[in-house]
């Protein structure tokens, strides 16, 4: 058995895949310009040497330094604040545990069914429908156009019943969308259940194998669609 004290921090944690919106807001690449920039001014006016020292020293070293005027002070505070950050950024890098990957997917899941797709058949009358053509029919043609993010989210639900829908075709449409929208759930496990629920709402089942290291596991998840404005709230469920 490892000691602990001697493996590597993320050795001792799962080491799985961010999301990738946990890779977009990962701001360690703009602090890093941002601190450097910050530490070349505040060298030009006080030295390489003083500003590596106090920056060494941390707040404790600020604090004792009485010649800096409070327009150095601010700016030598807020760099190191900026390095102790970044230190910390670059320590723990962007591996995430188990546990924030599946609250990453939930939050993703939610949101995708919060989005309408392009591909959706809108509620029209006829007069409305005249010479209009659906964007349904539009983008049929083209199957490229519809896995991609032009196509992102799900079909419109909003001012819908619950018996508007075939729970079964609706289920194998969602399944589709899941299994190309979210790819950290293992496509040929992915399994979709449609119920309808109270008299303005649907409950849709999700559920699959999420890829992790060192193993996968089992993610099963609960959204219910409010058919009344078409908002979904997404829940993990036990497994």
């Amino acid at each position: 058995m490892s000691d602990p004290k001697t493996t590597p921090p993320q050795s001792r944690r799962e080491a799985v895949q961010p999301s990738l919106w946990d890779r977009l807001v990962d701001d360690l690449p703009g602090l890093v310009a941002e601190t450097e920039g910050r530490r070349a001014e505040l060298e030009k006016e006080l030295g390489a040497d003083r500003v590596a020292r106090l920056i060494a020293g941390g707040r404790r070293a600020l604090e004792k330094d009485e010649a800096l005027d409070a327009d150095q002070q601010r700016e030598a505070y807020l760099l190191i604040a900026q390095f102790e950050r970044r230190a910390l950024l670059e320590e723990r890098g962007i591996v995430v545990t188990p546990e924030v990957l599946r609250e990453a997917v939930r939050r993703d899941i939610e949101a995708l069914f919060n989005t309408e797709r392009l591909e959706s058949t809108l509620l029209l009358g006829e007069e409305e429908r005249r010479g209009y053509e659906d964007p349904v029919d539009v983008i049929a043609g083209f199957p490229h156009a519809r896995r991609s993010v032009l196509n992102y989210g799900v079909p419109s639900f909003s001012g819908r019943r619950a018996n508007d829908f075939d729970t079964d075709a609706l289920a194998r449409e969602l399944k589709e969308i899941v299994a190309v929208f979210e790819p950290r759930l293992k496509r040929d496990t992915v399994r979709v259940k449609v119920e309808r629920g109270d008299r303005k709402g649907l409950k849709i089942g999700i559920e699959g194998v999420l890829m992790m290291a060192p193993l996968p596991e089992r993610l099963r998840l609960s959204t219910t669609i409010d058919l009344d404005n078409g908002s979904a709230a997404t829940a993990l469920e036990e497994v």
